[in-house]
């Protein structure tokens, strides 16, 4: 693989514990149809073969670069990344995404047409079931929803975001235990810098923790970890939304009230007659792409 000096895109891959899925993202990133980036694994000191599986693909990859960084922490991890990263743009991915084998291509083309500074994109669920693909069209939604009323959202799975603009924006904050995504774009678009969220080309997101724990827990505990968030409140990322592929552990409950809350103030964005016509419109092209 041929890759510029100064590629477009910056790939940042933090892992812990990903011996299984971190290689079949690699191996979407060799397939890709444009050659213009390059490949940033940071490795959170696994106890797997995560580091053994990532070198295996040197030779596939040459541009590809594996870090270790001491602190088990994913916005560390992301940072650290960023800081030897030198493409125009960086792409924040889980390592358990799948990437389809035009989506560098597609998103760099989208990024020409539309030059943003921080962006996300919609996902498209790893399976066909109609629950997954429901819960996967209500996550795009309500990100869709936090732009609409200029409170970007995004989903750390993936997120862009201009080099030049990184530092400016303090990076990922590691004291932030959960959202600590959407507190990056929050606060890159809060500096002045533009949003937004690509509809296509859509990556793969892994629905393990969804799998794990049940579709409707899962989304609940979202729900609860999004409030604590929302109200300034702290959140344990160790116990309560541990990274890695080892992570899970048992739940805590959800009560009535937070779960009434969170339909309370959606319904009072959904009041914003513009808000509610465009949600609509959107809601209608994921429906058409399932």
């Amino acid at each position: 693989m041929i890759v510029s000096k100064k590629p477009f895109f910056s790939v940042v891959i933090p892992a812990l514990n990903e011996e299984k899925y971190l290689p079949l993202l690699l191996a979407d990133l060799v397939r890709q149809t444009t050659h213009d980036f390059e490949v940033i694994v940071v490795d959170g000191v696994s106890k797997d073969r995560t580091v053994e599986k990532a070198k295996s693909f040197m030779n596939k990859l040459s541009s590809l670069t594996i870090l270790s960084s001491s602190v088990r922490n994913v916005s560390v991890q992301r940072n650290l990344g960023a800081s030897q990263a030198t493409g125009k743009y960086l792409l924040f991915n889980d390592a358990d995404n799948r990437l389809p084998e035009y989506f560098l291509e597609g998103v760099k083309y989208q990024l020409h047409v539309n030059p943003l500074d921080l962006f996300t994109n919609w996902f498209i669920p790893d399976s066909n079931t109609t629950s997954d693909k429901a819960v996967a069209s209500y996550m795009n939604i309500m990100v869709e929803t936090a732009s609409l009323l200029n409170q970007p959202a995004a989903y750390g799975a993936l997120i862009g975001c201009r080099k030049s603009i990184f530092k400016k924006t303090g990076g990922f904050n590691p004291e932030v235990g959960f959202a600590e995504d959407t507190d990056f774009v929050n606060r890159g678009y809060h500096k002045g810098y533009s949003f937004g969220v690509i509809h296509e080309p859509h990556f793969v997101y892994s629905f393990r923790r969804f799998r794990k724990m049940g579709k409707l827990k899962m989304l609940q505990k979202y729900a609860v970890l999004n409030l604590k968030f929302l109200t300034n409140q702290k959140v344990n990322q160790k116990k309560e939304y541990p990274m890695g592929g080892g992570y899970l552990e048992e739940e805590t409950r959800i009560t009535s009230d937070l779960t009434n809350l969170i339909r309370s103030a959606f319904k009072k964005s959904a009041k914003k007659t513009k808000i509610t016509d465009r949600l609509r419109a959107l809601l209608s092209l994921e429906e058409n792409q399932s």
